[in-house]
């Protein structure tokens, strides 16, 4: 049976990245050639306000509640999070963490490779925050900057 849910839910994140890439970011592309570190700051905001549709429908369409435990984030330092998936959608459900302790704007991911090549999606990612590697390529800076 079709969740008529889970289609608006699917419709409205893929309608409001497309919009959201053609008129938050767009306007800002010349800003790109003109101060490339304004173009990022700015860009990244713009990519954590988007990050708060998936949260806010999760949280309110589907009653997803977080809960939060472990170790906490400590304001300023850098962190590390390694996942391992679970379902093909779970690392949605970290934006409800980074959100509540305002980390979207500065949230980077590594994906594979590959995945720059989907059309659409890749360039879009690209001007994102998400970042393709290969995973040999990841583990090997990973393992430099924790020995060296």
């Amino acid at each position: 049976m079709v969740s008529w849910k889970g289609i608006y839910f699917i419709l409205t994140l893929f309608w409001g990245s497309f919009f959201g890439s053609i008129f938050m970011l767009g306007p800002f592309l010349p800003l790109m050639f003109i101060n490339p570190s304004w173009y990022r700051w700015i860009n990244n905001r713009l990519v954590a306000t988007w990050l708060t549709l998936p949260v806010a429908l999760l949280e309110t369409m589907f009653g997803v509640k977080v809960v939060i435990t472990g170790d906490a984030f400590v304001p300023g330092e850098r962190s590390v999070i390694i996942m391992n998936h679970r379902t093909r959608m779970d690392w949605m459900f970290l934006w409800n963490c980074l959100m509540r302790y305002s980390y979207l704007r500065v949230e980077k991911i590594c994906l594979k490779a590959s995945l720059k090549s989907v059309p659409g999606f890749g360039k879009i990612s690209e001007r994102g925050q998400l970042v393709g590697q290969d995973s040999y390529c990841v583990w090997a800076k990973l393992f430099m900057l924790h020995n060296y």
